[in-house]
């Protein structure tokens, strides 16, 4: 139980790094969009996935799917037929069940909320019966995500200048350590609170050493200074304040946390 659960906060950890990488670099909301649901989706397992920002009318502002083929079209059907249906009809914000689809499938669907305001919907569909643990953790996820995109996306907007206006190197810089912080503080936002925990529970276990076999004490180890290598990386992103990028593996830059001068602890 303990060894998936850390499985799957690496892996929100990874999806939240490569997405800053992503937005940092300037890459486009649809496209970083697509990217978070197509993470959060192979990150808890699920058949399908579905996310959209509404806009005005009956046309989203920006959408994205991803999942099996089949679940992918199930979905959009989905969407478009029941929930929709609900949604406009009825004013439903929140839907959970399980349906009959060659067997039993959950369907969920929940509110992305801007304040008071409804601005789009996270919907997925699980295999099984409901499994509400699943549910809650591909939205926490993908909500996550969604605000580091939103964040990253309005100071790429402050910094998009129209090409007649001179931009100085320092402002590019400022506008680069801009779009950092904000993606650090949504990463560590996301991050901490579950990484105090698991610190937590592994050192409790570990405390318990006599009871349990030397292989078991060695992965738990390595959990831990896994943790610790966690909680190091999201403590140096908050301090950095001039970015350096370095190549990034398969193409693209990222951000080097290392090398990037930083702000003194207090």
């Amino acid at each position: 139980m303990a060894s998936r659960e850390t499985s799957s906060f690496e892996n929100r950890f990874r999806s939240l790094s490569r997405l800053a990488v992503e937005a940092a670099a300037g890459a486009l909301p649809d496209r970083l969009l697509e990217q978070a649901v197509t993470e959060a989706v192979a990150t808890m397992g699920l058949v399908a996935g579905a996310v959209r920002i509404y806009g005005t009318g009956d046309v989203d502002l920006i959408g994205a799917v991803a999942g099996e083929p089949a679940g992918r079209t199930r979905i959009q059907e989905l969407e478009r037929t029941l929930l929709a249906d609900l949604r406009h009809s009825y004013s439903v914000r929140s839907l959970y069940m399980t349906l009959d689809l060659d067997g039993p499938s959950g369907l969920f669907s929940y509110p992305l909320r801007s304040g008071d305001t409804v601005i789009g919907n996270i919907s997925g569909v699980s295999r099984g019966e409901r499994n509400l643990a699943v549910e809650e953790e591909f939205v926490a996820s993908l909500a996550a995500m969604i605000v580091l995109i939103g964040r990253s996306g309005k100071a790429w907007t402050v910094g998009e200048y129209p090409p007649t206006e001179a931009v100085t190197a320092k402002q590019e810089s400022e506008i680069r350590t801009a779009t950092v912080l904000e993606t650090a503080a949504a990463v560590n936002h996301e991050i901490n609170n579950p990484l105090m925990a698991l610190v937590g529970n592994l050192e409790l276990l570990l405390r318990r050493a006599e009871r349990l076999d030397p292989d078991t004490i060695t992965k738990l180890d390595r959990m831990r200074e896994a943790a610790e290598r966690i909680r190091t990386v999201t403590h140096n992103l908050m301090r950095i304040r001039d970015v350096k990028s370095v190549p990034y593996p398969g193409g693209g830059r990222m951000i080097d946390i290392d090398g990037s001068p930083k702000s003194e602890d207090e």
